[in-house]
């Protein structure tokens, strides 16, 4: 059995765990089978694979409890340029109690890069191929930031199997605020590999409040992620300023939790309080790395929404 073969049947095997796969694959690994197997299920709690979707393969990272919870499955989806490994340490404190994924945007990652530039609703077609690859019922969906417009999207495409949203942030820009983003951002993607090469070691240097926060192995590797594709890392910027987010915000019916850390997008995402009476807005004393370095923290507020009763 290959390592790819091996990892999608641990995969299929943590899905049944949760009672959240098709019937044919759950009857195939019964709960007790699972249960009784100990070394198997110590594996079932930390993983990643790949799936083929519209864009070519979707990488994705996974965390769940490898045992029957009856909690639905949750989603991340990540800020740009970036990747699933910003939920790393979220992952390990949701999946304690379902199975929880982390899929790397179509051209970020170790997802394959579209031929073109990829819009919101592109992201969110591939997420859509994602949870149907998965053969996932319903899912609950964790949005940050690029995430956020990404999680409304495919609320908006697939509303019947969206259960409930967590907001990090709110793209509630002004067109003049777009203006003046696009305009500050303009220089900021590199034009060649070299000169991407030159820009890293300053760029590292910037990065030490993460390094102080999450230690340098954990911060290299969300610092790598940030800089993998460097010349294409303004393809995530470009579809959220091009996504009407306050639009279509407004559309959708799902129990939505926005979190409003202390950070640039905080004025702009406190708009969304009163929108709709479906949003709930806390606002948090954390900065940076609200995924990372305070996913302890989070984990509590976001099970709270997604596990409280609908009247």
């Amino acid at each position: 059995m290959s390592l790819a073969d091996s990892g999608r049947r641990l995969f299929l095997a943590a899905l049944a765990a949760g009672g959240i796969m098709a019937p044919a694959i759950a009857r195939s690994r019964t709960p007790r089978t699972l249960q009784s197997a100990g070394t198997e299920s110590l594996l079932l709690r930390d993983g990643h694979d790949m799936a083929q979707g519209r864009f070519g393969v979707v990488h994705y990272r996974y965390n769940g409890p490898g045992r029957i919870t009856g909690k639905t499955p949750l989603l991340c989806l990540h800020a740009s340029p970036g990747s699933g490994i910003g939920f790393a340490n979220f992952l390990r404190e949701m999946g304690t109690d379902r199975l929880t994924i982390a899929a790397d945007n179509p051209g970020f990652g170790l997802s394959d890069r579209p031929p073109h530039p990829s819009t919101i609703v592109d992201f969110a077609g591939a997420m859509s191929d994602l949870i149907d690859r998965l053969g996932l019922q319903r899912v609950d969906v964790v949005g940050s930031h690029t995430g956020s417009a990404t999680a409304i999207e495919l609320a908006r495409q697939r509303p019947g199997a969206i259960h409930r949203i967590v907001l990090h942030s709110a793209l509630m820009f002004t067109p003049k605020e777009i203006a003046d983003y696009k305009a500050r951002l303009e220089g900021s993607v590199p034009g060649t590999l070299n000169a991407a090469a030159d820009r890293l070691p300053p760029l590292w240097q910037k990065f030490s409040r993460f390094r102080s926060e999450l230690g340098d192995t954990d911060a290299w590797q969300l610092f790598w992620e940030m800089n993998r594709d460097p010349t294409h890392s303004g393809w995530g910027h470009d579809a959220a300023f091009a996504y009407d987010f306050a639009a279509t915000v407004k559309t959708i019916a799902q129990p939505i939790l926005v979190l409003n850390p202390k950070e640039g997008l905080s004025p702009i995402t406190a708009r969304i309080r009163g929108v709709a009476p479906n949003i709930d807005v806390i606002d948090l004393p954390y900065g940076d790395g609200l995924f990372s370095g305070h996913a302890a923290d989070i984990a509590p507020l976001v099970r709270k929404h997604l596990d409280r009763k609908i009247p």
